[in-house]
């Protein structure tokens, strides 16, 4: 089987994903829709959801939110349901929304299609780091445990920032 080569669409993309890992985010936003644009020069009806999806982090990431971004991100995984790298990025789109419960959903649904993901194991292991709930008896979102977690949450951060203030 020869190697195919890889087009010009495929090569800004792979230049847009090194700009947003570098956090260039306007070079990154550039490229993506470079490789939208040359995709379509390149006879293709529809761009590639990775290139769309993509994009939409970019802008995401490079404002903070974006409504433009959150559509595109959805968009993308509505039409290429079967690519974890999608829902990773609509995950990361969801929170920067705050909108925690359909991020865990998205990573969730990434994770079923490939079990080892590291971007997405990564995300969770930044956002992930919930306490036990204070009374275990009760459900999580019980008033009284988020009540108590709250208490308890204040409690730490007073005392941390005490305790940083004598070394």
């Amino acid at each position: 089987m020869a190697n195919t080569p890889i087009t010009p669409s495929e090569t800004a993309w792979r230049g847009g994903v090194q700009a947003l890992e570098r956090r260039n985010f306007k070079e990154s936003i550039s490229l993506f829709q470079q490789a939208i644009d040359l995709e379509r020069q390149e006879g293709a009806k529809n761009p590639k959801m990775k290139y769309v999806s993509y994009l939409g982090l970019a802008l995401t990431l490079s404002q903070g939110k974006s409504e433009e971004g959150l559509k595109l991100c959805e968009q993308a995984v509505k039409r290429e349901f079967f690519d974890p790298d999608l829902y990773c990025n609509l995950g990361i789109v969801y929170l920067r929304h705050r909108l925690k419960a359909p991020a865990f959903e998205a990573f969730q649904k990434g994770l079923n299609l490939k079990p080892g993901h590291m971007r997405i194991l990564d995300e969770l292991e930044k956002y992930d780091h919930r306490s036990e709930p204070f009374f275990t008896f009760l459900p999580r979102a019980h008033l009284l445990n988020r009540m108590a977690g709250r208490v308890r949450y204040r409690l730490r951060v007073l005392f941390d920032g005490a305790a940083a203030q004598h070394t």
